[in-house]
């Protein structure tokens, strides 16, 4: 039988290292290693990250993969005739592959809203006790190590979950639902800027349960509810609102999202009786499919720092366990470029 030399002759390069600028489809045999390798795209994809201390559902996240916070939320013991979830004050920090328990929050709550660093976070809203309900318009603030307060909102807003963005010095708070349960869903924006809020321009449709993505000076709003889920998206330039024009593959509430106005990632979600594992990119002007996470989830906690390059979603609603939340992480890694030794199988 022939061999692959006697048949092709020299078009493949016997290099001793890998070139330092390679196309995609080239291949090259390092004979350093011994390996036939070539430059080739990955596509994205999830994968496992490391399990939570404890499960959180509504709660919030912060900070990139390699240097998250997750905080707040709900847990067991609690059921739907409890009201939900009991609030938590915990906060647990992620290096890329592990969890560690970070400062207590000085108030329990869930569907609040939040963003940040691991260093640098904010909380405000959301609801603190279940049966009765009751609300909170406090902000705090982590530093690190511990939550301090901050200014208050100028309305006690909960069913926030995750709508807001930016940093703590320079925050926005977008929707909502207005202090007392069964009204509608508020329009209601409000800027932070490190010790106050300040209500500036309504958003143009009521919202809740939504993804902002972005900064205060330059977001993307999208999904949430009213629906039964919401394939809206809006635009925020730090002054007024606008349409995106177009809207998400997928009607969902209760995502979670990473990136910025221009380029993000929109994660997992629900609609009644149905919690989805679609992720959906944001590339400016569209959204399109992506991968999809291995566990059903709702309401998760995500690296909100992060680029779309990867970052991670982790707890929230445990679909197959009413009453309890997940404690799993899923990291996700975008599509790139990447040398890659070949076998049969690639």
């Amino acid at each position: 039988m022939s061999t692959f030399k006697e048949i092709r002759g020299t078009l493949i390069k016997s290099v001793s290292s890998d070139p330092a600028n390679p196309q995609i489809g080239q291949i090259w045999y390092n004979n350093t290693i011994g390996s036939l390798k070539g430059y080739r795209t990955v596509a994205s994809a999830f994968s496992s990250g490391g399990n939570r201390n404890d499960g959180q559902s509504d709660g919030c996240g912060a900070g990139t993969l390699t240097a998250g916070l997750a905080f707040g939320g709900g847990r067991n013991p609690g059921s739907p005739s409890s009201g939900g979830l009991a609030t938590q004050t915990q906060s647990e920090e992620y290096n890329g592959s592990s969890w560690a328990e970070g400062g207590a929050m000085s108030t329990g709550r869930t569907t609040f809203g939040g963003f940040g660093t691991q260093t640098a976070a904010l909380a405000f809203g959301g609801r603190t006790t279940n049966n009765p309900f009751t609300y909170t318009n406090a902000t705090e603030e982590y530093g690190g190590t511990s939550w301090t307060s901050g200014g208050n909102l100028g309305s006690t807003a909960y069913y926030m979950n995750r709508s807001g963005g930016g940093t703590q010095t320079a925050g926005v708070s977008v929707g909502g639902i207005n202090n007392i349960p069964g009204t509608s869903n508020d329009k209601q924006t409000e800027e932070y800027n490190g010790s106050s809020w300040t209500t500036v321009n309504n958003m143009l449709a009521d919202s809740r349960r939504t993804v902002y993505l972005g900064t205060q000076t330059a977001g993307l709003i999208a999904s949430g509810v009213p629906a039964p889920g919401n394939n809206s998206a809006y635009n925020y330039d730090g002054t007024n609102w606008t349409a995106a024009g177009v809207g998400t593959v997928n009607a969902l509430s209760g995502r979670s999202g990473i990136g910025t106005a221009s380029e993000g990632l929109l994660m997992s979600g629900t609609v009644p009786m149905t919690t989805g594992q679609n992720s959906e990119l944001w590339n400016g002007t569209s959204f399109s499919n992506d991968a999809v996470t291995a566990t059903q989830r709702s309401s998760g906690q995500s690296s909100s720092a992060s680029t779309t390059s990867s970052g991670y979603v982790t707890s929230g609603n445990n679909p197959t366990t009413p009453g309890s939340a997940l404690t799993s992480t899923e990291v996700y890694t975008a599509t790139f470029n990447a040398a890659q030794t070949l076998t049969t199988s690639t």
